[in-house]
């Protein structure tokens, strides 16, 4: 891990801004702390049509995500989060009205979201925008993602873009769930997941002529290994456990979510390169498996088995086992637990998890094979005792 993420991670939990200038005061929500690149406007382009404020989301002293916002049409271009990331000590709830971002209107506010009790702003929209609308405030960060403050943090109109009803719950049941499904499975197999959820198209509908309505939603997700920092606040404490029916797979992913914001237009699956070019971006992630030509189609169609719950090929090309022999799971957070402690033992054991990672599939392939050898072998052996056993009977 480069000193740039080091750096974004101490910062992180220090939570010293809001709206800033660039995110490296909230980079650890993103991949190697690298924020997507092709979103700002290209060069020559009227910066008057397109206002672009980034925003590190601050609740309760903490930072919870991250937002890329458009302020002429007063709804975000991007929310940057990750699981698991459960930060603060009280209890999720939704709050009534939602917040806003005081300094997107006045620099000298508080840096920190507060309670949208204004009827009108310039720069974002409100809660009176959303009521007698007919759109629901559509999360881009789910609320039901994470947990705690962490969830709260997410009920802010700058992580919120105006959907139909119906197109809402269809986005929930054909992204929203399956990715909470991904972000567990990516967590119990001992890594963590970067994620990335955008509005795209803006129509030329506006509600109270103010916030545009877009044309698209999408999602975008990294499942890659865990930061080596013991100071990552989204791992610092206790993180809770992923259930027993929680598959455990033994390899980085990605994959991404698009759908037109049409109650009858299903979400559609796609690489994260499939997106980004349908998006116009150069990359949404630093580096993650599936982004490449190489092994774009192979990671699709092992992540698109994990969600309709097939039976995958337990051995992949390499020989290693993409479903965990027991006990490597014990293993696997035995270690990584000593990873979050003192700094005296955190770099030798998190350096044992990583040989652990690549050591224990190849050994488990290995004893595979040789078992199936071993037992194949004593079939013949018997077959042909038995064999022998007959034959000798018959002559006599």
């Amino acid at each position: 891990m480069g000193p740039l993420l080091l750096l974004c991670l101490s910062a992180l939990s220090a939570a010293r801004g809001k709206v800033v200038r660039d995110f490296q005061e909230c980079g650890g929500f993103f991949q190697d702390g690298e924020p997507p690149q092709g979103f700002d406007p290209p060069q020559g382009f009227s910066s008057r049509s397109r206002r672009l404020v980034r925003i590190c989301q601050r609740y309760k002293n903490q930072y919870h995500f991250a937002t890329l916002y458009r302020t002429e049409l007063r709804i975000p271009v991007y929310s940057a989060y990750r699981y698991p990331c459960s930060l603060g000590e009280s209890s999720a709830y939704r709050p009534n009205p939602w917040f806003h971002e005081p300094q997107l209107d006045n620099q000298n506010a508080k840096n920190e979201m507060q309670s949208s009790s204004m009827a009108h702003s310039l720069k974002q929209a409100t809660d009176e925008d959303y009521r007698d609308s007919g759109y629901d405030r559509g999360h881009l960060y789910p609320f039901s993602l994470n947990d705690k403050e962490s969830a709260t943090a997410t009920c802010t109109l700058t992580n919120a873009v105006p959907e139909k009803h119906g197109a809402n719950v269809n986005w929930y049941q054909e992204a929203e769930s399956v990715v909470e499904k991904l972000a567990q499975i990516c967590h119990k197999s001992g890594r963590t997941m970067y994620l990335l959820t955008g509005s795209a198209n803006p129509s030329r509908t506006k509600i109270k002529n103010r916030v545009s309505v877009p044309g698209t939603v999408w999602t975008a997700l990294c499942c890659t290994s865990l930061p080596r920092q013991s100071d990552d606040p989204c791992l610092s404490g206790q993180v809770p456990s992923e259930g027993q029916d929680v598959l455990v797979y033994n390899r980085d992913f990605s994959f991404a979510f698009i759908k037109e914001m049409v109650r009858d237009r299903p979400t559609k699956r796609v690489t994260v390169r499939e997106l980004q070019k349908k998006l116009r971006v150069s990359t949404l992630f630093h580096n993650c498996r599936g982004m490449t030509a190489s092994d774009e189609d192979q990671t699709f169609k092992e992540v698109e088995g994990l969600i309709e719950n097939k039976i995958i090929n337990p051995i992949n090309s390499t020989g290693s086992s993409l479903v965990r022999p027991f006990g490597y799971e014990a293993t696997s957070v035995i270690l990584q637990s000593a990873c979050s402690l003192t700094p005296a033992i955190h770099t030798a054991s998190c350096y044992l998890l990583e040989i652990a990672k690549v050591i224990t599939p190849i050994v488990h392939g290995v004893a595979t094979v040789v078992g199936i050898v071993t037992i194949n072998t004593c079939g013949v052996l018997i077959n042909n005792r038995w064999s022998s056993l007959t034959l000798h009977r018959q002559a006599h």
